[in-house]
């Protein structure tokens, strides 16, 4: 697993490049960062991405700048080419979760990725209008690549990571 600097460098220096502009480009809400903030105890996140995706540019830097907010959210990258080697997972389930997924961006709680990502390919606002009506896809795919599902994408991310809160203290306290 690699650092989101090390994870600049999975691809070209074009594609770090893009990447970088888009990081730069990424403004998180007064809520959201009161949020982040707020956040008590420590979360471990596994994301799969890949700075040559399109989708990863807009997503990654969301849950970046909420990691770089509050240290107790730690993000750990790992890149589409690495799925199939098992040193880059902390175990074999873990390994499998993510492969099975193949998805990029895609968000799991580490420890809790047998629930599936939190976050996959796209907000749900996009998957559920996808489902709605397949025709539209790259309709809605070009649309939340151009930012116009940036604050879904933030809600998603901040639920999550409330989430895991909650499911991070149920495991301290046994419930």
């Amino acid at each position: 697993m690699a650092t989101y600097t090390e994870y600049l460098d999975f691809d070209t220096e074009e594609d770090k490049l893009k990447q970088q502009q888009f990081y730069q480009a990424t403004e998180l809400s007064a809520q959201t960062t009161a949020a982040v903030k707020k956040i008590s105890r420590p979360q471990n996140w596994l994301l799969a991405a890949a700075p040559y995706c399109p989708d990863c540019r807009v997503f990654v830097p969301f849950i970046q700048k909420m990691a770089e907010l509050n240290p107790n959210i730690r993000v750990n990258y790992i890149a589409r080419n690495d799925f199939d080697d098992s040193s880059r997972f902390d175990n074999p389930r873990q390994q499998e979760i993510v492969r099975t997924n193949q998805k990029i961006p895609a968000l799991f709680l580490i420890g809790h990725e047998e629930a599936g990502p939190v976050f996959s390919e796209f907000p749900q606002v996009v998957l559920n209008q996808i489902a709605a009506d397949e025709t539209r896809r790259t309709e809605l795919r070009d649309a939340y690549r151009a930012g116009e599902f940036n604050a879904d994408v933030e809600a998603q991310i901040v639920a999550a990571l409330a989430w895991a809160e909650q499911r991070c203290w149920a495991d301290i306290v046994g419930v």
